[in-house]
């Protein structure tokens, strides 16, 4: 009898069997695409799929440009707030068109998009999230504050470390979310630091990165 092969739990294995989920998405959307009441939702389950793909690397990457970052960032977790029937939040953005961010776009990708789910997940009522990069000789500063009810002081200092959550108790979320934006932050050399508005409610978040 032949000897079965040891299985493959590869990277590329994964990327496979999740192309095959993808693709079913895909063609769900695409029945869904057909009946105009459920059309927006088709728009939403098609770019949710395409920005897995890019997670996982099945589109070329590209050149880090902030400002589309951002927007890709932006429409995932308005599609987010809709599908789940969440306040919507208002993006204000204050970034130059030409600011470029070492590395991947997936990894920056993943940044943005868990700095305002963090954000949008705390929020009971429509808030508001801004984005301001500024660029100086040395280093980039990126901040992003909401209005919501910032972080709790018991955990600000430990935000970043694995399994802390800023949600209540009772969430089911993992506690991954800035530890993951910590992580890609520094694999740059960069720096993020968390606090609360001095002034207002809400939390911001500074990124630091050196300019190249």
């Amino acid at each position: 009898m032949e000897e079965l092969a040891e299985t493959d739990l590869s990277y590329e294995a994964l990327v496979h069997d999740l192309n095959n989920v993808f693709e079913t998405i895909t063609e769900a959307a695409e029945l869904l695409k057909s009946d105009r009441r459920w059309k927006p939702l088709s728009a939403t389950l098609c770019r949710s799929v395409n920005r897995g793909k890019r997670l996982v690397g099945a589109f070329p990457d590209s050149t880090p440009n902030l400002a589309a970052i951002v927007e890709d960032a932006i429409q995932s977790v308005t599609d987010y707030c809709t599908a789940g029937r969440k306040p919507r939040m208002r993006f204000v953005r204050q970034i130059p068109p030409e600011v470029r961010l070492p590395g991947s776009t997936k990894d920056w990708e993943r940044v943005f998009v868990n700095l305002f789910l963090n954000a949008a997940q705390i929020m009971h009522k429509p808030g508001r999230i801004d984005i301001v990069a500024e660029r100086g000789q040395e280093d980039l500063s990126i901040t992003i504050s909401d209005n919501g009810p910032g972080i709790p002081a018991e955990i600000l200092s430990r935000v970043f470390r694995p399994n802390v959550s800023t949600k209540a108790n009772g969430s089911k979320r993992s506690g991954l979310g800035l530890h993951i934006v910590a992580s890609i932050v520094k694999k740059y050399s960069g720096r993020v630091v968390a606090a609360n508005r001095e002034k207002a409610n809400g939390a911001v978040f500074t990124i630091s990165l050196p300019v190249t």
